[in-house]
């Protein structure tokens, strides 16, 4: 599992690559918890990008509930794009897709949270 950071205007997207499982969960959770912290209103965002994450496993799903809520409660935002098809699934199942704004791609996801960042972004 690796994850890259990438500050857009105000949104801080975070390029998610791999398996989330047992073993990768608690480098998982290092790597969102500075930008969970700063997570507060429209100063910053965080944008969740899955599409290179092949697997999600309970683990995984738990750091990103234990995110989400730490994010409302400083009422800021996050959200996930470019689910594959499979981690898609896994959010329906588990009805995580309700607990996310969950967008196709990057693009749409930045049109929809940050104007700033949209026009910013160059697509890589």
């Amino acid at each position: 599992m690796e994850c890259k950071l990438r500050e857009i205007a105000n949104v801080a997207l975070i390029q998610v690559a791999g398996r989330i499982d047992h073993t990768t969960a608690k480098a998982f959770e290092d790597a969102l918890s500075p930008h969970v912290a700063g997570c507060a209103g429209e100063e910053k965002i965080l944008l969740l990008d899955f599409s290179g994450v092949t697997f999600i496993s309970s683990a995984g799903l738990r750091v990103l509930m234990i995110a989400a809520k730490q994010c409302r409660k400083q009422k800021g935002k996050i959200a996930l794009a470019a689910l594959r098809p499979r981690i898609q699934e896994v959010f329906q199942i588990s009805r995580f897709d309700s607990l996310f704004e969950v967008f196709p791609t990057v693009r749409a996801a930045l049109q929809a949270i940050s104007p700033a960042a949209v026009s910013a972004y160059d697509g890589q």
